[in-house]
């Protein structure tokens, strides 16, 4: 009786204490990176924490605080790009792990959004948190203001918000960029994407593209880069297979890492896979120096206005009046007149 009533209380009992679930440390995993410090200086070893301004690392005999700033690059240990976020006044850049174009798009599907006009609609992408966004300028040329449709996520799906009168902040006319300040509400937090260096994409790269071609929000397609530096409307563009149609314009055109490399512009109705888009680097430079491309709507005279050259003259002839031919019965009208007023 006692060996039953002890058998018992021990099948009761939880033989283990309930604990905390810890992921485990594997050699190789996610929480082992390499931080290259450049000059051929790499750290290996264990994140315990980072911050913005530092990286925590466990060495294995010691643990170390490393100064995000001394770090050109952070890696794991099968070479993926982590971690280091870059920040400028209307853009960012980072160091971002490969990701498949269903990850990508999920990642960065909140910060693209619908320009919507009086005479149409594009797309556009986020730069800055504040309400900074990149589109094209034949989606907004005429406008001072225009409608900006985002797509935050909430509670498992997207809810569609629009924010109105989002004020044309600069233009380029000839790289055929602007850039469109919102006022998001408070209780928005917007999304940012990142801009990566067009000039590392190669010839077979994939890329993808999210916008709202003839409306429908949302559509993601992708292809290739077929030609890196094919001139258009006398700029250099990428040169496409992603599927660009109408409504595509001003969206952005990402990498494999989730980096935008490019502007969707343009194509070609009725072929296929005969697209282009503005390199990022003439996003990044736009950006940089959008006071000197800033649009006063105050000012009917803003912007530039070619004025039609004049004819050449002829050198060396003299202008002579060419007599008019005339019709039969201007000739008899004349003669008849002629003999009723004799001289």
């Amino acid at each position: 009786m006692l060996l039953a009533t002890l058998t018992l209380l021990f099948s009761v009992q939880d033989p283990k204490p309930a604990v905390p679930s810890v992921p485990a440390i594997k050699p190789g995993g996610k929480e082992i990176e390499v931080l290259d410090l450049g000059n051929g200086c790499k750290l290996q070893g264990r994140v315990l924490r980072a911050t913005e301004q530092m990286v925590l690392l466990d060495l294995g005999f010691d643990v170390v605080r490393v100064p995000l700033a001394s770090v050109l690059r952070r890696e794991t240990v099968e070479g993926k790009r982590t971690g280091r976020v870059v920040r400028q006044k209307l853009w960012s850049k980072a160091e971002l792990p490969q990701l498949s174009v269903a990850e990508g798009s999920k990642l960065m599907g909140e910060a693209v959004v619908k320009v919507e006009t009086g005479g149409g609609l594009g797309s556009g992408f986020i730069t800055h948190e504040d309400g900074w966004l990149v589109t094209n300028f034949h989606v907004v040329k005429g406008e001072v203001e225009v409608d900006v449709v985002v797509y935050p996520v909430a509670n498992g799906g997207f809810e569609p918000r629009t924010i109105r009168k989002a004020k044309v902040a600069a233009i380029n006319p000839a790289m055929d960029l602007a850039l469109v300040k919102m006022e998001p509400p408070k209780d928005l937090q917007l999304k940012t994407v990142y801009l990566g260096a067009s000039d590392e994409m190669n010839v077979g790269d994939a890329v993808y593209a999210i916008g709202a071609p003839i409306g429908l929000d949302r559509t993601v397609s992708s292809g290739i880069v077929s030609v890196t530096n094919r001139t258009f409307e006398g700029r250099c563009h990428f040169q496409i297979t992603t599927p660009i149609n109408p409504g595509n314009s001003g969206g952005p055109l990402f990498n494999l890492r989730g980096e935008v490399v490019g502007v969707n512009s343009s194509g070609y109705t009725g072929m296929q896979g005969l697209n282009f888009a503005i390199p990022s680097k003439y996003v990044i430079d736009f950006l940089n120096n959008r006071d000197a491309f800033a649009l006063d709507s105050t000012r009917s005279e803003n912007g530039v206005h070619y004025m039609p050259a004049p004819r050449k003259l002829k050198i060396g002839k003299a202008a002579v009046r060419t007599p008019q031919k005339q019709t039969p019965e201007k000739q008899q009208a004349k003669k008849q007149q002629t003999n009723k007023n004799p001289k």
